[in-house]
This record gives structure tokens, C-alpha cells and sequence, in this order.
């Protein structure tokens, strides 16, 4: 079997992705395509509780699964005739890039169990996903010091951004660049980079996904209707430093983040 490994990244649609994932299991099962649930918080999350466990994240939950359950699915979706994919999505599978034990896990487990990956990834312009970012991690309990200039600071300084706060830490990379190198030396499957801003400017990320899932096409009306709920959520908290940060992350990273996407 095919496994689509959606990996985020973070403020680039993935609810609704995964909402959506869940909610069309029996449509996209009965055209080849299984959604496991084990790893999943809920009817309409993503596998999250997966990537905790993978990250050693203090909200793993055992009673929810993780990565030998979904191996158990996915060895019973291999005795039916007509399912040939499947799809796991957390956009806290990007964090992983950070933990290589735990990326090489996943894969190898998969690999050794008879499967093929892909490891899909959308990737957003690094002003607006700085801004909408900070504000998600905010809401979590996350205080960057200095605040919204301080959290950009430490973006152009590294390109990326590490909080030790909350949940074990994550990291969120903004040097795309890096990211997608790092990424291609611990793994062996191949990463498709597409871009969240271009796909949200023409058909929509939610039927630019269907599309790389090979989804059936009658999907794809609601696909439609359902895009206007993407990010759609004002940023208030960093309006007055827009002037002053944006320019600086647009000319650190844009370019090279541009190049890497398109390549």
C-alpha cells in the first residue's frame, strides 16, 4: 500500500484538511483510499495522538493508538481487493525534522511492513505564517520573549523557531531551504512541496490535496465550498509591528523559500 504522510505545516489549512479527511473516510474508502483512525483524537482530527507519541509529547494519550495501531489497520485495509492508499495527516509531523530517531520510526515501520510513502507538505509565505503562528502559539500558553519582535528576531537569527514552553517543545522552520534538505537526508521517501498561498489563489488547498490523493472528482465541489473557511481568522495581536517585521522576513527567506518550492 501507498501511505500519503500529510506533515502540515502548521497555519497552512490543516483542520480543515483533516476535518474533511475524516468526514469523506467512506467516499474516499470506497475509491481506494483509507483514513486510518488510529492515532486520531476524534471523529474529525488528524493523527495527532501519533505524532506525540512519535515526538515524546506529554499529550500522548495510549488508549487513543498510535504507531503499531495504525500498523494493525493497515495491515487489515491489505486483505480487502479495492484499498491500495491510504492518508495519515498532522501538521506536527513536521516537528519530526527535529527528532530523526522519530522520523526514521515511522518510516522504517511502514517500509518494513510492506508500504511506499510520500510525504506531502504545504508551505506558506513566512510573513504571514510568522504572524498567524505566533498568535496559534500565544493561544497555547507560548510567551516568546520580547513578544511578537522577539519571536521574528529569532526567526531571521536561525530561521526557525524553537519554544521549550509547552508540550516538550516543537520547532517551526520558516528557512523552507533547510527544512526541505533536512528533511531529504533522513528520509528516503520522496517530500512534495506545494505552495499554500498559490494553491489557496487557484483551485483551493483542499482540492489541490484530493488532487495528490488521486480523490475522486465528485469530492471536489465541496472541496470548493468548504475553502473559505481556511485561515480565516484576523491577526490583531501583530498588526502594529507589520510594517517593520514583514519587509525583514520577506528579504531573509522569500527567495530561497520560492526556489525550493518550485524546484
Amino acid at each position: 500500500m501507498h501511505v500519503f504522510v500529510h506533515i502540515g505545516t502548521h497555519k497552512t489549512g490543516t483542520t480543515s484538511l483533516q476535518a474533511c479527511l475524516r468526514t469523506w473516510a467512506r467516499e474516499l474508502a470506497d475509491s481506494g483510499l483509507l483514513v486510518p483512525s488510529a492515532g486520531t483524537l476524534c471523529d474529525s482530527s488528524g493523527h495527532h495522538n501519533l505524532a506525540f507519541q512519535l515526538a515524546g509529547d506529554s499529550r500522548y494519550d495510549p488508549t487513543l493508538g498510535g504507531l503499531q495501531e495504525l500498523v494493525d489497520e493497515l495491515r487489515l485495509a491489505d486483505s480487502s481487493p479495492t484499498l491500495r492508499k491510504a492518508v495519515i495527516s498532522s501538521e506536527d509531523f513536521c516537528c519530526l525534522v527535529e527528532k530523526p530517531d522519530a522520523l526514521r520510526r515511522l518510516e522504517s515501520t511502514l517500509r518494513r511492513e510492506g508500504h511506499t510513502l510520500t510525504w506531502v507538505v504545504f508551505l506558506r509565505r513566512v510573513d504571514d505564517y510568522s504572524e498567524s503562528l505566533y498568535t496559534t502559539l500565544w493561544g497555547c500558553g507560548v510567551r516568546p520573549r520580547f513578544g511578537y519582535p522577539g519571536f521574528v528576531l529569532s526567526i531571521l537569527a536561525w530561521g526557525k523557531y524553537r519554544q521549550t514552553q509547552r508540550f516538550g517543545g516543537s520547532v517551526h522552520y520558516f528557512d523552507f531551504v533547510v527544512f526541505a534538505r533536512r528533511w531529504r537526508q533522513l528520509s528516503a521517501s520522496r517530500l512534495l512541496l506545494r505552495d499554500y498561498d498559490q494553491a489557496l489563489a487557484r483551485q483551493g488547498v483542499l482540492p489541490c490535496f484530493l488532487t495528490i490523493l488521486g480523490a475522486p472528482e465528485a469530492l471536489f465541489a465541496t472541496a470548493v465550498s468548504e475553502q473559505s473557511r481556511l485561515n480565516s481568522r484576523m491577526e490583531h495581536v501583530t498588526r502594529r509591528y507589520r510594517r517593520f517585521l514583514r519587509p525583514l522576513l520577506m528579504a531573509r527567506f522569500q527567495r530561497g523559500n520560492r526556489r525550493v518550492i518550485n524546484g
